[in-house]
């Protein structure tokens, strides 16, 4: 080994590095950390271009405000064409109200589907455009596809996932409302009128109209579903066969019976196992909700098409009950879809009532949980029988479906947009029209009431106005006692 290549001891003993080996060790290091930085960012860029791609959405807020319903979701991916959404809302001013909230809607419906591409555009700015589109508010959205188009005035996920269906939809649905026995009104706007319902059907791209079974012979060929709306009058005989040859030919009925009415329909409900009562419903329950005890409460749904995911209450104003025997008919399968808690009961006793007294008696009221929303599923027609023979069901080629509710106020304009009574409406009528994919689309509420029992409210009474101050307090005692006697 040459002299000079040799690590020459300091004055202090150490060895000293050559500077020509110093300066390659500090290009290396350089280098390393050059090389490392670059390929950090260069990690950083394709982890951003991943989450373009695919980016993750975690939603945490307690109403689920961020979240599509299962049904959209399920729309949003059988979509085979591209959807254009242009919203039209001005970038400042009164005319930018809400911008932020369907930019972030519309946000998550282009997460759940690429073929959906929306567009803001200020009607300020582009006034030929917003002409072109027949635009004359603010908020108004246009959404184009399958060569249609589609134009909403409001932007919540009813109308803008509806309107996807009216897009791919190459046929309107017709709901008929029987007339001419004093049902609820279809236009009026009083309380008791059904316009908000008929609006919430045309929002689900059903066509309504109206029938009358006095006048004609039959009911509509085109109907997909048939709603009996708080008849105040008798059904007659003739119309009521008119009804069973409907349901018999697979046709969908949506009966509404309030108490304290004659509609002559009991015998017709009998054919089919169901026992309308003649009661009114008391509900101990509804006081928490600040509602009458004639206003009954349901929390607890059976399983079903109808209700499925459905968790919101519903109320019914002045109902009765709505019975299923337990022996119905061959071919007749019945189920019960909404009913009281075991507080409440079907009080017989209407005079009592009128006074505005209401108490329980087991002699005879009828004990809950009360029905009050029924299903039959039709698959023979009952046939009355002769006398002394037993009752003859022929079958059907195709099913029909009944459901009967002991109230129809529930679904007026007064009580449709109380918590759940509309969802549940329009679930029954889209469950007959076989429109399940529209089935409870429902819209998150700030919060939900918070239900106790007795027994759950005295013990929290009890712990936390009583026993904790009072612990607290005889914990201050024992301690000042504890420190005084140390002195």
């Amino acid at each position: 080994m040459s002299p000079d290549k040799i690590k020459k001891p300091t004055n202090d003993g150490e060895m000293k590095m050559p500077a020509k080996s110093g300066r390659k060790l500090k290009w290396a290091y350089g280098t390393n950390t050059v090389v490392s930085t670059v390929i950090f960012f260069m990690i950083l860029v394709f982890i951003v271009l991943i989450a373009q791609q695919k980016p993750l959405r975690v939603d945490l807020t307690g109403t689920r405000a961020f979240t599509l319903s299962q049904q959209t979701r399920k729309i949003l991916k059988s979509l085979k064409a591209p959807i254009a959404i242009k919203v039209f809302v001005a970038n400042g001013g009164p005319g930018a109200q809400g911008k932020d909230k369907i930019k972030d809607l519309l946000d998550t419906y282009c997460y759940f589907s690429k073929n959906i591409k929306y567009q803001l555009v200020d009607p300020d700015t582009h006034p030929q455009m917003t002409r072109s589109y027949g635009v004359k508010d603010y908020g108004t959205i246009v959404l184009e596809g399958y060569g249609k188009k589609q134009a909403i005035s409001t932007a919540d996920e009813q109308d803008i996932t509806n309107a996807l269906l009216k897009l791919q939809s190459t046929v309107e649905e017709k709901i008929y409302f029987m007339s001419g026995h004093g049902e609820h009104s279809l236009t009026a706007k009083a309380r008791d009128s059904y316009s908000i319902a008929r609006s919430g059907l045309q929002k689900d791209n059903y066509k309504v109209g109206e029938f009358n079974l006095l006048q004609d012979s039959r009911v509509p060929a085109d109907a997909a579903a048939v709603i009996i709306a708080g008849p105040q009058q008798q059904i007659t005989e003739r119309e009521q066969r008119i009804l069973a040859g409907y349901l018999a030919g697979g046709g969908r009925v949506f009966l509404m019976l309030d108490p304290l009415t004659q509609t002559g329909m009991t015998n017709f409900l009998k054919g089919y196992g169901i026992q309308i009562g003649n009661d009114v419903v008391v509900d101990r329950l509804s006081r928490l909700f600040g509602a009458s005890p004639t206003v009954p409460v349901v929390m607890q749904y059976e399983p079903s098409e109808i209700t499925r995911d459905f968790t919101e209450p519903t109320f019914y104003p002045d109902a009765r009950s709505v019975v299923p025997q337990k022996n119905p008919p061959k071919g007749v399968r019945l189920q019960t879809i909404a009913a009281t808690s075991a507080s409440a009961w079907a009080d017989r006793n209407l005079d009592e009532l009128k006074q505005g007294k209401a108490t329980f008696d087991k002699t005879k009221d009828m004990p809950g949980p009360v029905p009050l929303v029924l299903l039959a599923s039709i698959q023979a027609e009952p046939k009355p029988p002769a006398a002394g023979k037993k009752i003859v069901s022929t079958p059907l080629a195709k099913a029909g479906k009944l459901v009967v509710a002991g109230n129809s106020q529930f679904a007026a304009n007064s009580y449709f947009n109380q918590y759940g009574n509309g969802d549940l409406f329009l679930n029954t009528v889209n469950y007959l029209a076989n429109k399940t994919n529209l089935i409870a689309i429902q819209r998150p509420n700030a919060g939900k009431p918070l239900m106790l029992t007795s027994s759950q409210a005295g013990s929290i009474f009890w712990t936390v106005v009583i026993m904790i101050p009072l612990a607290v307090l005889f914990s201050g005692i024992a301690v000042y006692r504890i420190r005084r006697s140390q002195r």
